[in-house]
């Protein structure tokens, strides 16, 4: 991994300054994944409908991220107006690729290589291009610190859209259009407020903005072919997707309120901020006509609004000549809700890792859907008189669920284990987010306590699903030394079968876990050196603990986590690098 990032700045005169910043990024990967021969038995795999008694897979990606912001300001005051302003353009390049192979039947431990000789070879790969330029300018004016505006507008085009996707065109490109707008007014600087002991600050802020979201495959806009191998032998190319050359940005127009106040000498402070969001024109994939032979393409259809607050409040707990004490706390709550869909449909439904994200008009977006359960068929008596079954794959034969098989809620009660059977099992959104943080300050030298909490998010613990199912070779946990064995048995994990014929291990409220935490994100404590210089302004040391405690019922490694900044996807836990606990010294100079 390569990392280069150049920030120079330029002072023309006292009002006007140009400034860039330029960032690159490289970032390589090689994996090898081997199933060997001994130990193991010869096993089925369903996309080549055979046994094959081992496999080798590879992989290897390649990353490039360039950005480059351009920035020319200018700031003026004339008597009590205060104007500033400033423009820019901002460039984003990004390119991606990776290959991946696959191949069975190696003959030998020690033999574990690739070859196109190995049954059932296949490669696959991916080569992303993707870039995105914005123009950006922004005014601000200020008069006597009482009256505020802002006004913002970015005109932007992404790579992702269509060309005859609706929009300004310029340079042979669509472009979309997101002005803002914002005005403040600072009511404690009035002088009718001057006799109002208790309020030292008074200000009540309002907006309103557009912006663009062009979270999408970056082939979406176009029609393209993918090699493919039929019959497990021939090689050949096949439609791999059919591009909406109109499609375009998705769009969200937000509205935002709030109010600052500092009370009683400066030694609370409270602020409160309010807004409602409708997003429309949602980027959604929409089922193709089986004569594709593909499953679904991007568009633009379906609204969602957003209604949501924030608040924090911070006390001075003490302000003594060489001390102070200070702390405080925020929180966060937010509700979406889906309106429309594409099509007139109620609902739309998205596997990822095994997982169904169901997202249904008069809903919240992102939710879990699958099986709930009511723990183990501990006695064969149980499991006979619950008479529960699945259908084999000939849609006649009726497997009957066992002693040691998963309870799964029959909710139409029609015997039959299947999709119908399904429901909301989660809900990723919390309840309640923030932070809550303390300081003490003695002389120059300063401590810091941060902690952050999230309450009522569900999480899809993907990594535990394959740790804990028992049907296939991947490690499991220690938590498979409780399964189900013995008739009577009390345990809440299922006995084990290969390639798990009953479905225990399906996507159920089995692998849903409460994701709430409390964790002590940081601890610095710093020191302001007390030198001035004709060089040097300022100079402090620091040292900073992170991730110090968490406070979780979460099994997974890290209940601070993010898959994706896509709206689908939310609270999945796919095993990422958990975040360690890490200790850092660092030293600051004002020039």
């Amino acid at each position: 991994m390569l990392t280069l990032g150049v920030t120079p700045t330029f002072n023309i005169d006292k009002h006007l300054t140009l400034s860039d910043h330029f960032s690159y990024n490289l970032v390589n990967s090689n994996e090898k994944y081997y199933i060997p021969i001994n130990g193991v038995p010869d096993y089925y795999v369903s996309s080549v409908n055979a046994y094959r008694e081992n496999e080798v897979r590879s992989l290897y990606s390649h990353q490039n991220s360039i950005e480059n912001d351009a920035k020319i300001e200018w700031n003026n005051q004339y008597n009590a107006h205060s104007i500033g302003a400033f423009a820019g353009v901002r460039m984003q390049i990004e390119n991606y690729k990776l290959n991946s192979q696959l191949g069975y039947n190696t003959g030998s431990d020690k033999t574990p290589f690739m070859s196109s000789t190995l049954l059932n070879a296949q490669t696959t790969g991916i080569n992303d291009k993707w870039k995105s330029i914005a123009m950006y300018a922004q005014a601000n004016y200020n008069y006597k610190e009482r009256y505020f505006f802002q006004g913002n507008l970015t005109a932007e085009t992404s790579s992702r859209f269509g060309k005859e996707a609706p929009g300004m065109k310029l340079f042979g490109a669509k472009w979309g259009l997101f002005p803002a707008v914002q005005a403040s007014w600072v009511l404690s600087n009035e002088s009718w407020m001057a006799n109002i002991v208790p309020v030292n600050y008074l200000k009540i802020t309002t907006g309103y903005d557009i912006s663009g979201n062009d979270d999408i495959d970056v082939l979406a806009a176009r029609s393209y072919f993918k090699a493919a191998t039929f019959l497990n032998s021939i090689s050949g190319l096949t439609l791999g997707g059919i591009g909406n050359t109109e499609i375009q940005w998705e769009t969200t127009r937000r509205f935002n309120a709030g109010i600052e106040t500092h009370l009683f000498n400066n030694r609370l402070s409270l602020d409160f901020n309010y807004f409602k969001s409708q997003t429309s024109n949602l980027l959604t994939l929409q089922e193709l006509n089986f004569i594709s032979g593909l499953d679904n393409n991007w568009s633009n259809g379906g609204k969602m609004q957003n209604t949501g607050f924030d608040i924090t409040a911070i006390v001075k707990a003490l302000d003594i000549k060489d001390f102070t004490w200070e702390f405080g706390a925020s929180a966060g709550h937010y509700k979406n809700e889906v309106t429309a869909l594409p099509d007139g449909e109620n609902y739309i439904d998205t596997h990822v890792y095994g997982a169904t994200i169901r997202t249904a008009v008069g809903h919240a977006a992102n939710l879990f859907y699958g099986y709930k359960t009511d723990g183990i068929f501990t006695t064969t008596e149980a499991a006979d008189n619950a008479g529960l079954y699945t259908l084999a794959a000939n849609g006649i034969t009726k497997n009957y669920f066992k002693a040691g098989d998963m309870k799964f809620i029959d909710t139409n009660g029609d015997h039959e284990i299947n999709e119908k059977d399904e429901q909301v099992i989660g809900n990723p959104n919390p309840d309640l987010y923030g932070n809550v943080f303390t300081s003490f300050t003695y002389k120059r030298i300063r401590l810091d306590f941060n902690f952050n909490y999230s309450l009522g998010n569900d999480v899809y613990n993907y990594m535990r699903s394959q740790l804990e199912s028992g049907s296939r070779f991947l490690n499991q946990t220690t938590s498979l030394l409780n399964r189900w064995q013995v008739e009577g048995q009390e345990t809440d994990i299922p006995r084990i079968t290969f390639d798990d014929p009953m479905g225990n291990s399906r996507f159920s409220d089995r692998w849903i876990e409460n994701g709430s935490y409390f964790r002590l994100k940081t601890v610095t404590l710093s020191y302001e050196l007390p030198l001035q210089s004709q060089f040097i302004q300022g100079l402090q040391f620091w040292i900073q603990a992170n991730n110090l405690f968490t406070v979780t019922k979460y099994l997974g490694s890290d209940p601070e986590f993010s898959m994706t900044s896509s709206v689908i996807g939310q609270g999945i836990d796919i095993g990422s690098l958990a975040q360690s606990r890490s200790l850092i010294i660092g030293m600051k100079i004002n020039l």
